[in-house]
């Protein structure tokens, strides 16, 4: 079996994964070369893209206002960040910008 990182990737997500891309068989990441990161800093690596926090706040919000309209919910909706995912405070800014709750 020899399976490349984006496989796993697509295997192990429900939620789609925009960004990732193989270009010349190494693979990327919104523009972003994590295997020149991994050379520098060493791993386990983790990326904070952050303008994906914003792009997928907008998504789910928009999924949602579409399915409220749909089955003409009445309710109030607020779509809520979990911190525990991430409590870095550019990360919790980054989230803040999109008009959610904590």
């Amino acid at each position: 079996m020899n399976n490349s990182y984006a496989d796993l990737v697509q295997q192990t997500f429900n939620f789609p994964q925009e960004g990732f891309v193989v270009k010349e068989n190494y693979l990327e990441f919104n523009g972003v070369d994590p295997q020149s990161l991994i050379a520098k800093y060493g791993t386990p690596l983790k990326i904070s893209y952050l303008p994906k926090i914003g792009m997928q706040i907008k998504k789910a919000k928009k999924m949602f206002a579409s399915a409220i309209a749909r089955h003409k919910y009445e309710g109030k909706y607020f779509y809520c960040y979990c911190t525990k995912s991430s409590h870095f405070s550019f990360i919790v800014e980054e989230a803040l910008n999109n008009d959610i709750h904590l």
